[in-house]
């Protein structure tokens, strides 16, 4: 099950946009919709690396994120101070690089937090967009992205080389596939409803088993300590 968590949507995704914005190291990274798969495997990866990881999630969450790797946790609630949060949590520093899986109006702010002193960068800065949890329409000034030279990726999967250094790392214990619950297929309904509401304590992936591999593959994982 914990095998399972992987999959093509969480590391390779989160993998092509580390490479697609090339983060390294020293890098100020700004991860959103960081409690889920893509979120915690790109933590890790910058770790990896040494970049640092500024996560956008909710609070009842930042212990977990912080023990994974995370650098600051920042709270994703009141967007109208979220740019202001999000360079206090920098000390008024440039992000370098944003892997955004929210989008909608986020990402305007995304943006903004990694153009405030151009001077200082030594790199364009780059936005990856694997995901739209928020709204799938963004409003942005055209000439922000080119007077700036804002670099974007669009990011849906990886490539085969890619998925080769995933697993040399995960052999190596470098990175953890993060499994949140599991559920028998029989119950699929509950396990969607379960992954909507995404409450308190919600990190990384969940993973649905075959109901005779259940006792073998599934049970030990149904739990979620709190």
């Amino acid at each position: 099950a914990q095998l399972a968590a992987l999959g093509m949507c969480s590391y390779q995704t989160g993998f092509r946009m580390f490479n697609a914005s090339r983060v390294k190291k020293g890098d100020k990274v700004l991860v959103s919709g960081a409690s889920g798969g893509v979120g915690t495997a790109l933590i890790q990866m910058c770790n990896i690396v040494g970049a640092s990881v500024y996560a956008l999630s909710s609070k009842d969450k930042e212990q977990e994120l912080l023990d994974l790797g995370a650098k600051k946790v920042i709270d994703r609630g009141d967007i109208s101070t979220l740019k202001q949060r999000i360079l206090e949590a920098t000390n008024g520093e440039n992000i370098d690089a944003v892997m955004d899986l929210v989008g909608g109006e986020y990402t305007n702010i995304f943006i903004d937090t990694m153009i405030v002193d151009m001077k200082k960068r030594d790199d364009y800065p780059r936005l990856s967009i694997a995901g739209a949890s928020s709204f799938n329409i963004t409003e942005i000034l055209w000439s922000k992205i080119y007077l700036y030279q804002v670099e974007i990726h669009g990011v849906s999967h990886g490539t085969r080389n890619e998925a080769k250094q995933l697993m040399k790392w995960i052999r190596e214990g470098k990175l953890k596939p993060i499994l949140h619950k599991t559920f028998k297929l029989s119950n699929l309904h509950e396990a969607e409803e379960y992954f909507v509401s995404r409450g308190k304590g919600y990190l990384g992936k969940i993973v649905i088993v075959p109901d005779e591999k259940w006792q073998e593959h599934g049970q030990k994982y149904s739990k979620v300590e709190k």
